[in-house]
C-alpha cells in the first residue's frame, strides 16, 4: 500500500524481488544485495486528463485511443540484519528477522498507447508527462524466517515498509506548464513472503560456518 505523497498518485502495487545474502556462522549476522519491481494497473493522478474528451481520449484519427497508465517502479539497494533463532539448538537457522535496508527507489507512470494513435504520448514526448521521481529510500523489515533441515521448506514472511525521499527527475511536466520542484516523501507497506534456495558451506546442522 502506498504511503505519503505516494499514496496521491497510485493505488496498491504488486512487488516481485529478488535477492541474495549471506548469514554468517554461529552469530546470524545478514548482510545482502535486493532488487524489486513494482507494478500496477491503476493510477490516481490523470497525467492525459488534459486531453480527455468525456472521459476518452481521442488520437490522430479521431477514434477512441487505447490509452492506459500503469504504475511501474524499481527499489534496489544493500541490507543487513540479523536473524534471532528461537531454539538455536535444533534449528539455528530459523528465527525472528530483522534487517534494514538502504538503496534507492524509482517510480512513474507508464502511459501504454497499443494502437500508437496519440502524438502527444509517443518517443520522448512521454518524458513530459511520467512523472518518474526517484530518491534515497530506507527499507526496514520485521519477520519469521524458517529454514528445514532437510533444505525443502524454505520462507520467510513478515512485514516490510519502504520509505523514500525524492524528488522528480524531469526537468518540465506538459500538463502542468512547468517543472515540478516539491520535495516529497515516498512509501510503501505491505506483507512479504519469500522462498529461498539455501547454499550451505560444512553441515547445516553442524557448528561450522554456512551462509
Amino acid at each position: 500500500m502506498p504511503q505519503g505523497d505516494m499514496k496521491e498518485r497510485f493505488d496498491a502495487n504488486t512487488n516481485i524481488s529478488l535477492h541474495a545474502e549471506w548469514i554468517t556462522g554461529k552469530s546470524n549476522y545478514i548482510f545482502g544485495l535486493n532488487g524489486s519491481f513494482l507494478y500496477q494497473d491503476r493510477v490516481k493522478e490523470d497525467v492525459a486528463a488534459l486531453f480527455r474528451e468525456q472521459g476518452v481520449v481521442l488520437g490522430t484519427d479521431q477514434a477512441i485511443s487505447n490509452l492506459q497508465l500503469k504504475e511501474r517502479g524499481l527499489t534496489y539497494g544493500l541490507h543487513f540484519g540479523k536473524l534471532f533463532p528461537i531454539n538455536p539448538k535444533k534449528n539455528p537457522r530459523s528465527g525472528i528477522r530483522v534487517t534494514l535496508g538502504i538503496g534507492y527507489l524509482r517510480h512513474w507512470i507508464k502511459l501504454s498507447d497499443e494502437y500508437n494513435s496519440v502524438n502527444q504520448f509517443q518517443r520522448d514526448y512521454i518524458k513530459g508527462y511520467d512523472r518518474l521521481t526517484a530518491g534515497i529510500a530506507v527499507t526496514p523489515f520485521l519477520g519469521y524466517q524458517y529454514t528445514s533441515l532437510n533444505r525443502y521448506v524454505n520462507v520467510l514472511l513478515g512485514v516490510e515498509y519502504v520509505g523514500a525521499w525524492t524528488r522528480s527527475q524531469r526537468s518540465w511536466d506538459y500538463d502542468r506548464f512547468g517543472r515540478d520542484t516539491a520535495k516529497r516523501r515516498d512509501g510503501l507497506l505491505g506483507f512479504r513472503i519469500g522462498f529461498s534456495l539455501p547454499l550451505y558451506i560444512g553441515d547445516s546442522k553442524g557448528d561450522v560456518e554456512y551462509p
